[in-house]
């Protein structure tokens, strides 16, 4: 059996030490057949440690393991960078087909992505965490919300607050929403959408408080009355300058003197 280490989580980089590199992989191919999903190709890696993960993004591969609690232990991938970006892309990615190679043979494992890393300087995807399971387990997640239709109030003169990107939910891997959808079409400026006043698919529950509000249409009155006493002050400031320009004209100009001049 291996033994993961992982260290550093507060950083963009994951150090991974594996004792032994043999791997006993589960095919669960017939499970898999059940549902449609998009396939991702990836290969098993003998090498770990900072400097082989800089080797593998050099080459295009993006260093990756995928863990979950019915295996003896975890397996360390890498994936193509292209292919994992086109997958994102797509926004159909929450329940994977994991086509893994050994050099020998290949398997397939349903998955889902559980954690991404980048790095923000160079926009790259720096390691991916994949999360074996099966059709008959729940999973916890987060999900993005969709924000639909324009508010009413946007022409009443309101702005769009938003307040929460995300939902946390609990699902079946069949069931997993690729986004909860919250219709914005009906606010009214003063009025909100909740959590607990979405669009939410059946067999999905959402963990997240439904008293939590999602977006809101505001009256931008703050703002505007800071842009008018702003005006006010500039345009005081500008009669004091030019009163006082006007001053120091008259003050270069010398009294008659009444002292005859000497010829």
């Amino acid at each position: 059996m291996g033994t993961l280490y992982a260290n550093l989580r507060d950083t963009n980089f994951i150090f991974y030490d594996i004792r032994y590199t043999t791997y006993d992989i589960r095919n669960t191919k017939p499970e898999v057949n059940r549902v449609e999903k998009p396939k991702l190709k990836v290969e098993l890696r003998d090498n770990t440690g900072k400097e082989s993960s800089k080797k593998f993004r050099r080459e295009g591969m993006v260093p990756g393991v995928l863990y979950s609690p019915h295996d003896k232990e975890n397996l360390i991938l890498k994936v193509k960078n292209n292919e994992l970006s086109k997958l994102l892309s797509a926004k159909s990615h929450r329940l994977i087909d994991l086509e893994i190679d050994d050099g020998k043979k290949k398997v397939s494992r349903l998955a889902v992505i559980k954690d991404l890393q980048y790095n923000l300087l160079k926009k790259q995807i720096v390691h991916v965490d994949f999360y074996g399971v099966t059709l008959k387990e729940k999973l916890t997640l987060e999900v993005d919300i969709e924000l639909i239709g324009e508010p009413i109030g946007l022409k009443e003169g309101g702005i769009l607050q938003v307040e929460l990107r995300k939902v946390e939910i609990e699902c079946l891997p069949t069931q997993m929403p690729d986004s909860l959808k919250a219709d914005l079409s009906s606010l009214k400026v003063g009025e909100h959408i909740s959590v607990g006043e979405m669009e939410i698919p059946e067999g999905v529950e959402v963990l997240t408080p439904p008293d939590r509000i999602v977006a809101a249409v505001v009256l931008p009155t703050k703002i505007e009355e800071v842009v008018e006493e702003e005006e006010e002050v500039v345009e005081g400031e500008e009669g004091e300058e030019e009163a006082k320009g006007e001053e120091k004209v008259e003050t270069k100009k010398e009294p008659p003197s009444s002292t005859p001049k000497k010829e």
